[in-house]
Protein backbone atom coordinates (compact mmCIF):
# COMPACT_ATOMS: atom_id res chain seq x y z
CA UNK A 1 0.00 0.00 0.00
CA UNK A 2 1.39 3.39 -1.02
CA UNK A 3 2.30 5.79 1.73
CA UNK A 4 0.19 8.90 2.25
CA UNK A 5 2.00 11.85 0.64
CA UNK A 6 2.24 14.86 2.94
CA UNK A 7 3.73 18.28 2.17
CA UNK A 8 4.39 20.69 5.05
CA UNK A 9 4.69 24.21 3.59
CA UNK A 10 6.81 26.83 5.38
CA UNK A 11 7.91 30.28 4.15
CA UNK A 12 11.59 29.97 5.09
CA UNK A 13 14.00 27.50 6.56
CA UNK A 14 15.96 29.30 9.24
CA UNK A 15 15.77 30.07 12.95
CA UNK A 16 12.44 29.33 14.58
CA UNK A 17 10.43 26.80 16.49
CA UNK A 18 8.45 25.77 13.41
CA UNK A 19 11.57 24.67 11.57
CA UNK A 20 13.04 23.06 14.67
CA UNK A 21 10.02 20.80 14.99
CA UNK A 22 10.46 19.77 11.37
CA UNK A 23 14.11 18.86 11.79
CA UNK A 24 13.53 16.79 14.90
CA UNK A 25 10.72 14.74 13.35
CA UNK A 26 11.29 14.46 9.60
CA UNK A 27 13.11 11.12 9.68
CA UNK A 28 10.56 9.62 12.08
CA UNK A 29 7.59 10.80 10.02
CA UNK A 30 9.05 9.32 6.85
CA UNK A 31 8.89 5.87 8.42
CA UNK A 32 5.10 6.15 8.19
CA UNK A 33 4.46 8.67 5.40
CA UNK A 34 6.05 10.11 2.29
CA UNK A 35 6.64 13.37 4.16
CA UNK A 36 8.35 16.37 2.59
CA UNK A 37 8.96 20.00 3.50
CA UNK A 38 8.31 22.65 0.86
CA UNK A 39 10.11 25.94 1.50
CA UNK A 40 8.63 28.90 -0.39
CA UNK A 41 11.83 30.93 -0.09
CA UNK A 42 15.44 30.15 -0.86
CA UNK A 43 17.12 27.66 1.46
CA UNK A 44 20.43 28.52 3.08
CA UNK A 45 22.79 25.89 1.66
CA UNK A 46 25.11 26.23 4.64
CA UNK A 47 22.25 25.22 6.94
CA UNK A 48 21.31 22.32 4.67
CA UNK A 49 24.87 21.03 4.74
CA UNK A 50 24.64 20.49 8.52
CA UNK A 51 21.74 18.03 8.11
CA UNK A 52 21.92 14.30 7.52
CA UNK A 53 21.23 13.04 4.02
CA UNK A 54 18.00 11.35 5.16
CA UNK A 55 16.68 14.70 6.37
CA UNK A 56 18.06 16.83 3.57
CA UNK A 57 16.54 14.75 0.76
CA UNK A 58 13.03 15.51 2.04
CA UNK A 59 13.42 19.31 2.11
CA UNK A 60 12.52 21.04 -1.16
CA UNK A 61 13.08 24.73 -1.82
CA UNK A 62 11.58 26.91 -4.54
CA UNK A 63 14.99 28.52 -5.06
CA UNK A 64 13.33 31.93 -5.26
CA UNK A 65 14.11 34.93 -3.05
CA UNK A 66 11.02 36.89 -4.11
CA UNK A 67 7.82 35.81 -2.35
CA UNK A 68 5.60 36.01 -5.47
CA UNK A 69 8.09 34.00 -7.54
CA UNK A 70 8.36 31.56 -4.66
CA UNK A 71 4.59 31.04 -4.63
CA UNK A 72 4.50 30.33 -8.39
CA UNK A 73 7.41 27.87 -8.30
CA UNK A 74 6.07 26.21 -5.13
CA UNK A 75 2.69 25.71 -6.82
CA UNK A 76 4.45 23.92 -9.69
CA UNK A 77 6.24 21.68 -7.18
CA UNK A 78 2.92 20.84 -5.50
CA UNK A 79 1.45 19.88 -8.87
CA UNK A 80 4.42 17.60 -9.56
CA UNK A 81 4.21 15.85 -6.18
CA UNK A 82 0.38 15.72 -6.04
CA UNK A 83 0.15 15.39 -2.23
CA UNK A 84 -2.70 13.80 -0.31
CA UNK A 85 -2.22 16.22 2.60
CA UNK A 86 -0.95 19.80 2.86
CA UNK A 87 0.08 21.28 6.20
CA UNK A 88 0.25 25.07 6.12
CA UNK A 89 2.44 26.93 8.65
CA UNK A 90 2.73 30.72 9.03
CA UNK A 91 0.87 33.33 7.00
CA UNK A 92 3.10 33.37 3.90
CA UNK A 93 2.20 29.75 3.21
CA UNK A 94 -1.55 30.40 3.31
CA UNK A 95 -2.23 31.96 -0.15
CA UNK A 96 -0.37 29.08 -1.81
CA UNK A 97 -2.18 26.46 0.28
CA UNK A 98 -5.64 27.93 -0.33
CA UNK A 99 -5.14 28.30 -4.08
CA UNK A 100 -3.89 24.73 -4.41
CA UNK A 101 -6.77 23.44 -2.29
CA UNK A 102 -9.36 25.34 -4.34
CA UNK A 103 -8.07 23.74 -7.56
CA UNK A 104 -7.49 20.33 -5.95
CA UNK A 105 -10.44 19.88 -3.55
CA UNK A 106 -9.53 16.26 -2.67
CA UNK A 107 -6.34 17.29 -0.88
CA UNK A 108 -6.64 17.46 2.92
CA UNK A 109 -5.69 20.96 4.09
CA UNK A 110 -4.36 21.18 7.64
CA UNK A 111 -3.66 24.53 9.26
CA UNK A 112 -0.82 24.50 11.77
CA UNK A 113 -1.10 27.38 14.27
CA UNK A 114 2.05 28.20 16.22
CA UNK A 115 1.25 31.27 18.31
CA UNK A 116 -1.41 32.44 20.72
CA UNK A 117 -1.69 35.68 18.77
CA UNK A 118 -0.74 37.39 15.49
CA UNK A 119 2.02 39.91 14.80
CA UNK A 120 0.41 42.28 12.26
CA UNK A 121 -2.70 42.83 10.14
CA UNK A 122 -1.55 40.74 7.17
CA UNK A 123 -0.72 37.86 9.50
CA UNK A 124 -4.13 38.22 11.13
CA UNK A 125 -5.98 38.27 7.79
CA UNK A 126 -4.34 35.14 6.37
CA UNK A 127 -4.46 33.27 9.68
CA UNK A 128 -8.19 33.96 9.70
CA UNK A 129 -8.47 32.65 6.12
CA UNK A 130 -6.60 29.47 7.03
CA UNK A 131 -8.82 28.95 10.07
CA UNK A 132 -11.95 29.32 7.91
CA UNK A 133 -10.97 26.93 5.13
CA UNK A 134 -8.71 24.28 6.64
CA UNK A 135 -10.25 20.88 7.40
CA UNK A 136 -7.98 19.89 10.25
CA UNK A 137 -6.51 22.40 12.71
CA UNK A 138 -3.24 21.75 14.52
CA UNK A 139 -1.96 23.85 17.42
CA UNK A 140 1.49 23.66 18.98
CA UNK A 141 0.07 23.85 22.51
CA UNK A 142 -3.16 23.98 24.49
CA UNK A 143 -2.69 27.76 24.87
CA UNK A 144 -2.58 28.18 21.08
CA UNK A 145 -5.56 25.84 20.66
CA UNK A 146 -7.59 27.88 23.13
CA UNK A 147 -6.61 31.07 21.29
CA UNK A 148 -7.69 29.81 17.86
CA UNK A 149 -10.95 28.47 19.30
CA UNK A 150 -11.77 31.82 20.88
CA UNK A 151 -10.50 34.03 18.04
CA UNK A 152 -11.36 32.07 14.90
CA UNK A 153 -14.29 29.98 16.23
CA UNK A 154 -12.54 26.71 15.45
CA UNK A 155 -14.64 24.05 17.14
CA UNK A 156 -12.26 21.16 16.64
CA UNK A 157 -8.50 21.14 16.88
CA UNK A 158 -5.61 18.90 17.82
CA UNK A 159 -2.59 19.80 19.92
CA UNK A 160 0.66 18.71 18.28
CA UNK A 161 3.01 19.49 21.18
CA UNK A 162 6.52 20.66 20.48
CA UNK A 163 7.96 17.84 22.55
CA UNK A 164 10.62 15.75 20.86
CA UNK A 165 12.67 12.62 21.37
CA UNK A 166 15.93 14.47 22.06
CA UNK A 167 17.68 11.51 23.72
CA UNK A 168 19.56 13.77 26.13
CA UNK A 169 21.11 11.98 29.10
CA UNK A 170 20.66 13.62 32.48
CA UNK A 171 23.81 14.96 34.07
CA UNK A 172 24.23 16.60 37.46
CA UNK A 173 24.42 20.27 36.55
CA UNK A 174 26.00 22.86 38.81
CA UNK A 175 26.35 26.61 38.59
CA UNK A 176 29.09 28.89 39.88
CA UNK A 177 28.40 32.52 40.87
CA UNK A 178 31.89 33.29 39.58
CA UNK A 179 30.94 32.42 36.00
CA UNK A 180 27.23 32.30 35.11
CA UNK A 181 26.50 31.40 31.48
CA UNK A 182 23.14 32.49 30.02
CA UNK A 183 21.85 32.11 26.46
CA UNK A 184 18.94 32.92 24.15
CA UNK A 185 18.12 31.00 20.95
CA UNK A 186 15.51 32.23 18.49
CA UNK A 187 14.29 35.06 16.34
CA UNK A 188 15.16 38.62 17.28
CA UNK A 189 11.64 39.93 16.95
CA UNK A 190 9.59 42.54 18.80
CA UNK A 191 7.52 40.09 20.87
CA UNK A 192 10.69 38.31 22.08
CA UNK A 193 11.61 41.45 24.06
CA UNK A 194 15.39 41.22 23.84
CA UNK A 195 15.38 44.77 25.25
CA UNK A 196 13.77 43.46 28.44
CA UNK A 197 16.46 40.79 28.73
CA UNK A 198 19.16 43.45 28.37
CA UNK A 199 17.47 45.52 31.10
CA UNK A 200 17.64 42.44 33.31
CA UNK A 201 21.34 42.05 32.50
CA UNK A 202 21.88 45.67 33.52
CA UNK A 203 20.41 44.90 36.97
CA UNK A 204 22.63 41.83 37.25
CA UNK A 205 25.75 43.88 36.51
CA UNK A 206 24.78 46.65 38.93
CA UNK A 207 24.56 43.95 41.60
CA UNK A 208 28.03 42.65 40.72
CA UNK A 209 27.04 39.30 39.24
CA UNK A 210 29.65 37.74 36.95
CA UNK A 211 27.80 36.50 33.88
CA UNK A 212 27.70 36.29 30.09
CA UNK A 213 24.56 36.42 27.97
CA UNK A 214 24.96 35.04 24.44
CA UNK A 215 22.17 35.79 21.97
CA UNK A 216 21.91 33.41 19.01
CA UNK A 217 19.40 34.66 16.48
CA UNK A 218 18.41 36.40 13.27
CA UNK A 219 17.01 39.91 13.15
CA UNK A 220 17.90 43.56 13.52
CA UNK A 221 20.30 44.16 16.43
CA UNK A 222 21.23 47.86 16.10
CA UNK A 223 18.78 49.05 18.76
CA UNK A 224 20.00 46.45 21.21
CA UNK A 225 23.68 47.07 20.58
CA UNK A 226 23.07 50.72 21.45
CA UNK A 227 21.45 49.62 24.74
CA UNK A 228 24.41 47.37 25.48
CA UNK A 229 26.80 50.25 24.93
CA UNK A 230 24.72 52.65 27.04
CA UNK A 231 24.57 50.12 29.90
CA UNK A 232 28.28 49.24 29.58
CA UNK A 233 27.46 45.57 28.95
CA UNK A 234 29.85 44.98 26.05
CA UNK A 235 31.76 42.31 27.98
CA UNK A 236 28.62 40.57 29.18
CA UNK A 237 26.08 40.60 26.33
CA UNK A 238 27.16 39.32 22.92
CA UNK A 239 25.13 38.79 19.74
CA UNK A 240 26.26 35.67 17.92
CA UNK A 241 25.33 34.20 14.55
CA UNK A 242 22.24 32.04 14.43
CA UNK A 243 22.95 28.33 14.43
CA UNK A 244 21.08 25.53 12.62
CA UNK A 245 18.14 24.34 14.67
CA UNK A 246 19.48 20.81 14.85
CA UNK A 247 22.56 22.07 16.72
CA UNK A 248 20.76 24.08 19.42
CA UNK A 249 20.74 21.24 21.95
CA UNK A 250 24.49 20.74 21.49
CA UNK A 251 25.10 24.44 22.21
CA UNK A 252 22.63 24.55 25.10
CA UNK A 253 24.65 22.08 27.10
CA UNK A 254 27.34 24.76 27.53
CA UNK A 255 25.00 27.09 29.44
CA UNK A 256 23.46 27.28 32.91
CA UNK A 257 20.31 29.30 32.10
CA UNK A 258 18.06 30.18 29.18
CA UNK A 259 16.79 33.77 29.30
CA UNK A 260 13.57 34.43 27.35
CA UNK A 261 11.31 37.27 28.50
CA UNK A 262 8.77 37.34 25.65
CA UNK A 263 5.44 39.14 25.59
CA UNK A 264 3.73 36.14 23.98
CA UNK A 265 4.57 32.58 22.98
CA UNK A 266 2.95 29.35 21.91
CA UNK A 267 4.73 26.25 23.13
CA UNK A 268 8.19 27.89 22.89
CA UNK A 269 10.50 25.27 21.45
CA UNK A 270 13.66 26.81 22.84
CA UNK A 271 12.32 26.61 26.40
CA UNK A 272 11.31 22.97 25.88
CA UNK A 273 14.77 22.19 24.49
CA UNK A 274 16.50 23.92 27.39
CA UNK A 275 14.45 22.16 30.04
CA UNK A 276 14.96 18.82 28.31
CA UNK A 277 18.71 19.38 28.74
CA UNK A 278 18.32 20.30 32.42
CA UNK A 279 18.98 23.99 31.70
CA UNK A 280 17.01 26.27 34.02
CA UNK A 281 14.80 28.71 32.07
CA UNK A 282 14.25 32.30 33.16
CA UNK A 283 10.95 33.13 31.48
CA UNK A 284 7.73 35.08 31.34
CA UNK A 285 4.79 32.69 32.00
CA UNK A 286 3.08 33.36 28.66
CA UNK A 287 1.39 30.92 26.29
CA UNK A 288 2.01 27.28 27.13
CA UNK A 289 5.08 28.13 29.25
CA UNK A 290 2.70 28.92 32.12
CA UNK A 291 1.29 25.38 31.86
CA UNK A 292 4.45 23.28 31.81
CA UNK A 293 6.72 25.36 34.02
CA UNK A 294 6.38 26.40 37.64
CA UNK A 295 8.17 29.25 39.36
CA UNK A 296 10.77 27.96 41.82
CA UNK A 297 10.21 24.34 40.80
CA UNK A 298 11.58 23.89 37.27
CA UNK A 299 11.89 27.52 36.17
CA UNK A 300 12.32 31.10 37.33
CA UNK A 301 9.40 33.34 36.36
CA UNK A 302 9.29 37.04 35.69
CA UNK A 303 5.82 37.78 37.00
CA UNK A 304 3.45 40.44 35.70
CA UNK A 305 3.67 43.36 35.36
CA UNK A 306 6.79 42.26 33.54
CA UNK A 307 8.76 45.50 33.15
CA UNK A 308 8.05 46.56 36.73
CA UNK A 309 9.20 43.26 38.25
CA UNK A 310 12.72 42.87 36.92
CA UNK A 311 14.23 43.57 40.33
CA UNK A 312 12.09 40.83 41.86
CA UNK A 313 13.29 38.50 39.09
CA UNK A 314 16.88 39.37 39.93
CA UNK A 315 16.34 38.51 43.60
CA UNK A 316 15.01 35.06 42.70
CA UNK A 317 17.77 34.50 40.15
CA UNK A 318 20.45 35.59 42.62
CA UNK A 319 19.13 33.16 45.24
CA UNK A 320 19.40 30.28 42.76
CA UNK A 321 22.89 31.27 41.62
CA UNK A 322 24.10 31.30 45.22
CA UNK A 323 22.51 28.01 46.21
CA UNK A 324 24.03 24.94 44.45
CA UNK A 325 21.34 22.69 45.93
CA UNK A 326 18.49 24.91 44.70
CA UNK A 327 19.96 25.11 41.20
CA UNK A 328 20.43 21.34 41.09
CA UNK A 329 16.80 20.74 42.10
CA UNK A 330 15.49 23.18 39.49
CA UNK A 331 17.67 21.49 36.86
CA UNK A 332 16.45 17.98 37.76
CA UNK A 333 12.81 19.05 37.70
CA UNK A 334 13.31 20.84 34.36
CA UNK A 335 14.87 17.72 32.85
CA UNK A 336 11.98 15.52 34.01
CA UNK A 337 9.20 17.87 32.83
CA UNK A 338 8.50 16.21 29.48
CA UNK A 339 9.47 12.63 30.23
CA UNK A 340 6.74 10.19 29.20
CA UNK A 341 4.62 12.86 27.49
CA UNK A 342 3.04 12.28 24.06
CA UNK A 343 5.39 13.91 21.55
CA UNK A 344 5.10 15.74 18.22
CA UNK A 345 5.48 12.72 15.92
CA UNK A 346 3.07 10.55 17.88
CA UNK A 347 0.42 13.28 18.03
CA UNK A 348 0.68 14.26 14.36
CA UNK A 349 0.56 10.64 13.20
CA UNK A 350 -2.50 9.91 15.33
CA UNK A 351 -4.34 13.03 14.12
CA UNK A 352 -3.77 12.27 10.43
CA UNK A 353 -4.53 8.55 10.75
CA UNK A 354 -7.72 9.25 12.74
CA UNK A 355 -8.92 11.65 10.04
CA UNK A 356 -8.53 9.11 7.24
CA UNK A 357 -10.10 6.33 9.35
CA UNK A 358 -13.19 8.48 9.89
CA UNK A 359 -13.65 9.51 6.26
Amino acid sequence: MAKIKIIHIVPTFAVGGVQTGILYTLEELNQTYDFKILVIGKIDEEWLSTLSGDVRKNIIGSGKENLISGWFRSYQILKEINPDVIISSLWKSVPLSLIYKSINPKVLLCGFFHYAGTTHLIDRFFTNMLARFNQLSFADSSATLQYIRNTWSIKEGVVIPYIFSLNVSRVIRTVSPKKIKIAYFGRIAKQKRIDRSIEFCKICKINNLHFTFDVYGIGSTEKFKKMIEDFDLQQEVVFKNAIPSNLVVTYLKNYDFLLQLSDNEGMSTSVVEAMSCGIVPIVTPVGEIAEYSKDGFNAIWLKQNFDENLNDLFNKFNAVVNSPHLYEQLSIHAYNTFKGKLNYTESLTKAINDHFKNE
